[in-house]
């Protein structure tokens, strides 16, 4: 895509993340989608785009697909990481890597339709700093995989006070909230709700998700258990309010197989006191276990940021 120079110091710059891993089969055709939808619309008479690709660990060719296309379009830059580090270690490169004044993140595999791009920067250029991609149709997914997602974003929307609610990494952020993106210090991070944290003026618009273009998805219930559970306990301490209450409720069992006992004993029958002595011991260790399974994590989420290790390495870039 090749702009004249006298109107480039007059244009915006529009830079687009693409975490990519293992996309060799959709690369070439997101990257002609992109700049065919460019030129037929009205942004190629103010912004040019700056694609930047970060592959996270790919070993199906991603990486060689994107350095070609970075040899043969000087607005496609792209950064390859020396293993795998997760999507959100390749938003968050992508987004120190951007120089535009807004930053769009989408993924490669077209299931974010580059149709909707236009309207997201039109939103923006009517002042708001965060344009919140929201899924109206979310596609052919699996039903159990459909139903873990919304459970999850009614959990995160019901502890932050953030409505979440059939939300994406599909998003549109200003300069300034990349920035404060930017400046945090924290390794383990949650994209999507950290666009809410951040506050600044937002916005949303709906879309439709598309078929993938090619390949399969790399989600699987597994992963997205994992995925959940981690974001989770890196976005809020929420968990460690069930140390309390499932303390609470085997102190009230306790307490009523109590004075069940005392009852028994006044109104001179028999008691045995097997079976409740066996249930209540069950209940407290099973309750210990599992509170100390949520201090586990916390604490193993601690160390984790004490090392300060790097979100991620760099192994190639341009």
């Amino acid at each position: 895509m090749v702009y004249p120079s006298a109107r480039i110091q007059y244009m915006k710059k529009i830079s687009i993340v693409v975490p990519c891993f293992n996309e060799a089969e959709v690369i070439e055709k997101y990257y002609s989608a992109m700049t065919d939808m460019w030129e037929r619309s009205d942004l190629s008479a103010s912004y040019i785009p700056e694609f930047i690709f970060v592959n996270d660990g790919s070993d199906d060719g991603t990486g060689e697909l994107i350095q070609a296309l970075s040899d043969r379009d000087k607005n496609v830059r792209y950064t390859s990481f020396s293993r795998n580090f997760g999507k959100e270690a390749a938003i968050f490169c992508g987004l120190k890597q951007a120089e535009g004044d807004a930053v769009i993140v989408m993924d490669a595999d077209l299931q974010h339709p580059p149709a909707a791009i236009p309207e997201m920067i039109h939103i923006w250029e009517e002042g708001f700093t965060i344009i919140e991609g929201k899924k109206r149709y979310r596609g052919r997914e699996k039903r159990s995989m459909g139903i873990m997602a919304r459970i999850f974003y009614a959990l995160m929307s019901r502890i932050t006070g953030f409505d979440m609610s059939d939300s994406s990494d599909f998003k549109l952020i200003d300069r300034i909230a990349v920035d404060t993106l930017n400046s945090l210090s924290e390794r383990a991070t949650f994209f999507r709700a950290l666009t809410y944290w951040i506050g600044y003026r937002s916005a949303t618009f709906t879309y439709d998700v598309a078929e993938r273009a090619g390949g399969k998805s790399k989600w699987t219930g597994r992963s997205l258990s994992w995925y959940a559970l981690v974001n989770l306990t890196s976005f809020t301490y929420a968990p460690l309010y069930l140390i309390g209450i499932t303390g609470l409720i085997i102190l009230l069992i306790g307490a009523g197989l109590g004075i069940d006992a005392v009852i028994s004993y006044i109104g001179g029958k028999s008691v045995g006191g097997y079976p409740s002595l066996v249930l209540l011991i069950t209940l407290a260790t099973g309750g210990i276990m599992f509170n100390l399974g949520i201090i586990a994590v916390y604490i193993a989420k601690m160390y984790t940021e004490l090392k300060n290790r790097p979100r991620y390495i760099i192994d190639r870039q341009k």
